[in-house]
């Protein structure tokens, strides 16, 4: 992470996610333990290594009676969880849900951050209990306002996969919730649609193109579930690439809003603060077969509830390939040529700030 780079783009965090625990607690204290044969030197002596090398370690822990895959649960051992984690050291805890009474979770996630918080230790808190079914079907189950003010991030869908489908259904749960997600979304609280996983062979380069550029348009944390040895290049370049990054991570926070879909190509729109009055879009053709489609489109068609370009001249800067087109005017169509399950995604910069841009 270091050697490579991938620190300096932004790439802090290390997190152990399930099966890192022993199978049981510390007989004597009851405390959470590190699995012994793949952690001999335990969970503190990671995290120090990794501090002295300007890195952030994360652990997974399960509010209910076991995590996802049967390790020790905190369900009964919440204060004694998250002073033990806190006293390691650790810096990011992912919460799951799993084999808990599902009713339950709001409440014992806000006591679990209040926890958190009382050890003095600032600790990211990742929330999963959002993406579970008994409220999917009905927004108003949810307290959004306290779950802005207890998670730094919550899981709004069903884990990632490494195929299409996958991709594109999380990508259509930010579009079906357009109505709520933008807004709940800002800095220190974020919807999360889950990892990374370009690395893999399920996904075209198109496709890896959308993945990524999506949960930039969406100021998701960045994620990566990969072999970090063996990223083929392609994957790397998107990873890395300068433009996505500055999007993902604009100061301001704002999460893309959905404009409509028109011959299946939905259009994003994001509002980007690291300049004035500048914006990121993105046009994904979502047919799975046939050739790319020629779609002619202007600025001005790019308005949503929450946003609309104004001004008069501006510069697109296409994310992927870093081509610049000057001087195009808000009511002025221009064509792009989109692949199926494909993306164009923009910088919209305007005119008056090319200079300093």
């Amino acid at each position: 992470m270091v050697s490579d780079g991938w620190r300096d783009l932004g790439y802090k965090y290390l997190i152990l996610d399930d099966c890192w625990l022993a199978k049981q607690r510390d007989p004597k204290t009851n405390s959470l333990m590190a699995d012994p044969s793949r952690f001999p030197s335990g969970i503190e002596y990671i995290a120090k290594y990794l501090h002295a090398k300007n890195l952030l370690l994360g652990v997974t822990l399960g509010y209910g009676t076991m995590t996802c895959s049967h390790y020790p649960g905190s369900i009964n051992h919440l204060e004694l969880d998250a002073k033990t984690v806190a006293d390691w050291g650790v810096d990011y805890v992912k919460m799951v849900a799993c084999h808990s009474a599902q009713n339950t979770a709001p409440d014992g996630f806000e006591k679990f951050n209040r926890l958190l918080n009382a050890t003095g230790r600032p600790v990211m808190l990742l929330c999963t209990y959002p993406q579970y079914d008994y409220w999917l079907s009905n927004f108003n189950l949810m307290d959004w306002k306290r779950l802005q003010n207890n998670c730094n991030l919550w899981r709004v869908w069903s884990d990632m996969r490494n195929n299409w489908e996958s991709v594109i259904g999380i990508i259509n749960r930010y579009k079906l919730r357009n109505d709520v997600f933008p807004k709940v979304a800002g800095p220190g609280h974020y919807n999360d649609p889950d990892m990374l996983v370009l690395g893999y062979n399920g996904l075209s380069n198109d496709q890896k193109r959308v993945h990524m550029g999506m949960w930039c348009m969406f100021a998701a944390p960045l994620l990566m579930s990969d072999d970090m040895d063996n990223v083929d290049q392609f994957s790397a370049s998107l990873l890395r690439n300068k433009h996505l990054l500055a999007i993902d991570q604009d100061e301001g926070g704002h999460q893309a809003e959905f404009v409509k879909s028109r011959n299946d190509v939905q259009l994003w729109i994001r509002k980007l603060d690291n300049c004035p009055t500048g914006w990121a879009i993105a046009c994904i053709y979502t047919k799975v077969d046939g050739g790319p489609i020629a779609f002619s489109t202007n600025l001005d068609e790019f308005k949503s509830q929450m946003y609309s370009i104004s001004g008069d001249n501006f510069e697109l800067l296409d994310v992927f390939t870093g081509d610049r087109f000057k001087d195009v005017r808000l009511t002025e169509n221009f064509t792009i040529s989109i692949n199926p399950t494909g993306i164009m995604m923009f910088r919209i910069i305007p005119f008056h700030l090319i200079t300093s841009s």
